[in-house]
């Protein structure tokens, strides 16, 4: 059995919404690429403490059970992982300091350093790693993402005290990537015991990382001191030993201006997630910079229900995917800033993007209305949308929350080519939740971050299905686009696998069930004060190897 079919509903829900969220979480500014740097002249300093303001709190944050990116962002810190992702992509060894392979792919093992101790004093070893596997897959997690990554999983046997056999039922070469994501970080067994309704409060966050938890109030702030025992940073690191920073703070400030207004009047040393229209206040401002990075899995993306009454016709998939003058929204609504998607993979996705779509779907209105006319749209009601039967065409699309500027752009696009888009906004988590499982929408829109191209799987394999607690929003059932996947899986080689996503990535793009919107991409303000400050692989900070000036 799929171990994310185990969750109940409410973990079910909780992930769906997630995707949902995700949509309108991006932000884009322009900016220095990827990290902050350093005067040539000036030392790397010990000690100091930053202060972050993040837009989100997560609802739960166990990494092991959410599916929020803001909880694998604020726990990376606490948890460390078997494998390392260098912000380029490259996969290192961290918390193992070696594996091989074994039949066919079906089995990873793994050799782990032996130097390692939990922030409670006990040490990491093989038992230490079965126990996490054993809690991410096990019924009362209710993991929402993480169980899902794992994919073919079958179960970790300790070989001895420093070796640990991972077993799939099938070949799953992304498995070193997914082992490197913070959803598979090692916590110590001892906090795995408490259960999980307290790993969700983060009051017993337990790992091996540079920083411990030292302080949380719900709704305000959470702070972490720097691990002094720490000594097992991977080589791609910005250094090694323990953290530069004495202590960093988390505080959540949801409200774009008063975020931004934060950093600019030097409250806060760097805030998340600054949109283009307040990057002028940020920019001008000679004290701060912005940094930005393309954010690498699936972009900003419509994904069309090919089973829903007016999207099982493909003309209809096609004249919406070809009516919408992406170019010039995403040049209006990000001023300038954006980048028009191709391709529901990001360009930044490792040995993954088809960069041969670009500019073979151009926006094409007079196509679409052919399209439209084929399909026995060709009525028209007062207020200039299309009809059939006297029924007008509408494209049904459940919000969780409210809708995006974007998304508000979209629509008043595609009324230029008579279609309405129903923003169907909702705060009712369960309403929404049960048109997402019932498959009651045309379309859903989302972004998912991930370092590597299967993510295409959680989006088009056919048993990822939305019901099941899966992102399979286009309902996509093809034979072949399976058989791609999978032996994208089991492909030995990058290249090899890149020449299957290719096939999947156009697939998508010729069948029409998608619509691929814009590149999200992460953007940081920071205080100058702060130097080496890097965006991860999956354009999170990474504060291990900040460091701040001395006021």
């Amino acid at each position: 059995m799929h171990p994310r079919r185990t969750a109940r509903r409410t973990a079910r829900r909780t992930a769906l919404l997630a995707a949902l969220v995700l949509a309108g979480a991006t932000a884009t500014a322009c900016g220095s690429e990827g990290h902050t740097t350093s005067a040539a002249d000036t030392a790397p300093r010990s000690g100091g403490s930053l202060t972050y303001a993040e837009h989100q709190e997560p609802d739960c944050w166990d990494p092991h059970a959410s599916a929020q990116d803001v909880t694998a962002f604020a726990q990376r810190p606490v948890f460390d992982s078997l494998v390392y992702q260098t912000p380029t992509g490259e996969l290192e060894p961290w918390l193992a300091s070696s594996w091989t392979t074994a039949e066919g792919g079906k089995v990873y093992r793994f050799t782990l350093r032996q130097d390692v101790t939990f922030q409670d004093g006990k040490p990491f070893d093989a038992a230490a790693v079965k126990a996490n596997f054993d809690h991410i897959t096990a019924k009362a997690t209710q993991s929402q993402y993480a169980a899902g990554l794992l994919g073919p999983y079958v179960g970790t046997k300790a070989t001895g005290k420093y070796t640990v056999e991972v077993r799939f039922s099938r070949p799953y070469a992304p498995f070193l990537q997914v082992a490197s994501t913070a959803y598979l970080g090692m916590a110590s067994p001892a906090s795995l015991t408490d259960g999980e309704a307290k790993l969700c409060t983060g009051a017993d966050s337990v790992g091996t990382g540079p920083f411990k938890v030292t302080g949380y109030t719900r709704g305000q702030q959470r702070v972490y001191t720097r691990n002094a025992a720490y000594n097992w940073a991977p080589k791609g690191a910005q250094q090694q030993g323990p953290a530069r920073l004495s202590s960093f703070t988390l505080r959540f400030i949801t409200e774009d201006a008063t975020r931004v207004g934060a950093l600019t009047a030097e409250q806060v040393d760097a805030a998340d997630a600054v949109p283009a229209n307040q990057s002028a206040l940020v920019t001008r401002n000679p004290r701060l910079s912005i940094v930005t990075k393309d954010i690498p899995g699936a972009v900003d993306t419509f994904y069309l229900n090919t089973r829903s009454p007016l999207f099982s016709d493909v003309r209809a998939r096609r004249a919406f995917q070809r009516a919408i003058d992406l170019d010039a929204l995403v040049a209006s609504v990000f001023q300038g800033t954006g980048t028009r998607a191709w391709s529901t993979l990001s360009p930044s996705t490792p040995h993954s993007y088809d960069q041969a779509l670009e500019q073979s779907w151009p926006y094409d209105r007079a196509l679409a209305g052919r399209l439209l006319d084929e399909a026995g749209w060709t009525g028209r009601d007062s207020a200039g949308y299309r009809t059939k039967d006297g029924k007008r065409l509408t494209v049904v699309a459940p919000v969780y929350g409210k809708p995006t500027v974007f998304s508000q752009a979209v629509q008043g696009d595609l009324k230029k080519a008579g279609i309405y888009l129903d923003l169907a906004a909702s705060t009712d988590a369960a309403q929404v939740s049960s048109q997402l499982t019932g498959g009651r929408y045309d379309v859903v829109e989302t972004s998912w971050a991930r370092g590597d191209g299967d993510i295409l799987s959680s989006f088009f394999l056919s048993t990822e299905s939305s019901a099941g607690g899966g992102h399979n929003f286009a309902r996509v059932a093809d034979p072949q686009v399976d058989a791609w996947l999978k032996e994208a899986q089991r492909a030995a080689t990058p290249d090899q696998r890149a020449a299957y996503y290719a096939k999947v990535q156009k697939w998508t793009i010729d069948q029409a069930v998608v619509v691929p919107a814009y590149v999200s991409k992460a953007s940081v303000g920071v205080n100058k004060r702060v130097h080496d400050l890097r965006l991860s692989i999956a354009a999170w900070p990474e504060l291990y190897g900040a460091w701040v000036e001395g006021r």
